[in-house]
């Protein structure tokens, strides 16, 4: 992809730029507003505007203090959520003033901008330290700058100019003249700070040269995204959330940018981009839930513009499916991605995507499934050294009808101390909070050094199973091998039966073990090795079969759950010691309605 950034040359950029080249979609709404506003998905954005619009002298006050809570507490959202809230009626005003041209909107508009731009710094606190230009910073100049350009002359020529100014000095000469941690394209930051750092190059840089070399940069950041972020098999490390995060800001430049080009720069013409695009269907676990791996949640929504482009140039047609009344988003948040839901998407709901058994080999997750029943049981290998990273290698969630009857517990909250050096102390975030065995008493430590790989993958008529092999996932040297075997088998037509076993092997004297599985649902034990775990709809018996005279306990951890808004929820932590000497755990669970 090099290749691609030594293409771009100063002559692309010495053709004038006219208000609807980079979007031209935008050449029919203003032909024919209309033909948009009537639409039902239309009006429904709207009124989602109409709704998140507030006028500045309304919205919470950035001050040094609320700036400062992050040092002082740890707490990072109150200033976020003020910070992005100004943004959110920023991007109302804007798609407002656009689809209905009242003057109003405008006026409103230009208070919020101007607010913006009087802002001290568009960098929250908990990344001032080490990112100049960071996430929310580069995704504020992309608004600003496709604001400015796509309303032109109906904004005040004095907020035009103080647009300009501001991004000059805070993103487009900075980005020149330093480097920046997420150079590297490890992760969801690249695919956002490149693209959205190369937005507003498009729209705003007056020399070619200097766009020239500033694209070229961009291009390379990207090509490294693509490569370093997302496995040969096309699958994130960091989960759903965060696979569209990068991807839809990564999408929307590379569209403008071809535009800009008249197509001869492509960047979405890359061959991995196809596989790319399909990782969202192989962690699907529901209608509406996905696997929450990492610190991705288990529900996830989706642009439909981003998604209907993707499909659209990608040829990856299935993933239409995904724009469905379950996982579609149609929200104000952000301008890019709001105004091309409107541009690239027609409004078209479509049945949700059919789950099947799945094999990401590189990212070492699969998924089995019983259709009948409705059940879905998903498990991992990879490493611990992933992306948003959880100690998780060897573990499963196990869902009925989308609900997590064992779990994969997802993110905690965001604040100063998940982020910190305890952070896999946090159960949410070690491999004491996920369904893998302690061995010797001992957890998972993090590094990439620790991991495991899926070693078998069956599908036959009558049974679906997966293998993990997961010895190096300790750091405990008499540990040879441990390798878990999860097999599913339909068991009549109302239920489904699944064993689990995990033999282990010893260099010397065998270590004690304790199994554990987790769920957000209640649970209670009998005396005879067994358990259930009573979902809303379904119940899971999980039923010990081997060592003998086994018996679960239950340990309950309050822990905050960052989609609920912090708020304490009860993970419940279903345990099984085996004494010294055991060298197999066989399992038998048989979910029923």
């Amino acid at each position: 992809m090099t290749t691609l950034a030594e293409a771009v040359k100063p002559d692309f950029f010495r053709r004038p730029l006219d208000q609807d080249a980079m979007l031209p979609e935008v050449g029919a709404l203003r032909a024919d507003p209309a033909s948009f506003t009537n639409q039902p998905h239309v009006r429904q954005l709207l009124e989602a505007c109409e709704t998140n619009c507030e006028p500045v002298e309304q919205l919470p006050r950035l001050t040094y203090s609320l700036y400062q809570l992050y040092e002082r507490t740890g707490d990072r959202r109150k200033y976020d959520n003020a910070q992005q809230k100004k943004r959110r009626s920023a991007v109302s005003a804007a798609l407002l003033a656009i689809f209905r041209d009242e003057h109003r909107w405008i006026d409103i508009l230009h208070d919020l901008i101007w607010s913006i731009c009087e802002e001290t710094c568009w960098v929250p606190p908990e990344h001032i330290k080490h990112n100049p230009i960071d996430l929310f910073s580069s995704e504020t100049a992309f608004m600003l700058a496709e604001i400015e350009h796509l309303l032109g002359d109906k904004l005040d020529e004095a907020v035009r100019r103080r647009i300009r100014a501001e991004l000059k000095v805070r993103i487009l000469d900075p980005y020149l003249a330093n480097e920046y941690r997420w150079f590297n394209g490890h992760n969801n930051w690249t695919g956002v700070c490149e693209s959205s750092v190369g937005a507003a190059f498009l729209y705003l840089e007056q020399d070619p040269d200097r766009m020239a070399r500033a694209i070229r940069r961009v291009l390379e950041g990207l090509s490294r995204f693509v490569e370093r972020a997302f496995l040969a098999d096309g699958g994130s490390s960091e989960g759903i959330g965060y696979w569209q995060y990068g991807l839809i800001n990564t999408v929307n430049f590379s569209e403008l940018l071809r535009e800009r080009t008249g197509g001869e720069i492509d960047f979405l013409a890359h061959d991995k981009f196809k596989k790319i695009a399909l990782y969202p269907l192989a962690v699907q676990t529901g209608p509406e839930s996905f696997y929450s791996v990492s610190d991705s949640a288990g529900g996830a929504s989706f642009a439909p513009g981003m998604i209907a482009r993707l499909a659209e140039r990608t040829g990856v047609e299935d993933i239409r499916a995904l724009i469905n009344e379950h996982t579609t988003n149609l929200s104000p948040a952000r301008f890019p991605h709001a105004i091309r839901s409107v541009l690239w998407w027609d409004g078209t709901l479509n049945q949700p995507p059919q789950i099947d058994d799945h094999l990401l080999p590189e990212t070492g997750v699969a998924r089995i499934v019983d259709e009948q029943c409705n059940v879905v049981l998903i498990a991992k290998a990879g490493h611990n050294n992933e992306e948003h990273n959880q100690n998780d290698v060897g573990s499963f969630a196990l869902y009925v009808g989308g609900e997590p009857m064992i779990c994969d517990p997802g993110p905690g909250l965001y604040d100063k101390e998940y982020f910190g050096p305890n952070r896999y102390d946090n159960p949410l975030c070690g491999s004491y909070g996920h369904s893998v065995p302690r061995v010797d008493g001992r957890v998972q430590p993090p590094g990439d050094e620790y991991r495991g790989r899926i070693d078998a993958f069956d599908i036959t008529p009558t049974t679906k199973t997966i293998g993990i092999e997961f010895a190096e996932a300790y750091d405990i040297a008499d540990l040879r091998e441990l390798n878990r075997t999860i097999t599913l088998a339909a068991h009549g037509a109302d239920a489904v039966e699944i064993t689990l076993e995990d033999r282990f092997e010893f260099g010397g004297q065998s270590l004690p073990i304790e199994e554990a599985f987790t769920t957000w649902a209640p649970v209670s034990v009998g005396s005879d090795g067994t358990a259930v775990i009573h979902g809303t709809d379904s119940e899971l018996e999980l039923r010990i079969i081997e060592p003998e005279n086994a018996q679960f306990d239950v340990e309950d951890l309050l822990v905050a759950k960052k989609r609920s808004g912090g708020r304490t929820a009860t993970l419940r932590r279903l345990i099984c010691p085996l004494t010294t000497g055991g060298k197999s755990f066989k399992l038998k669970l048989l979910v029923t309605d």
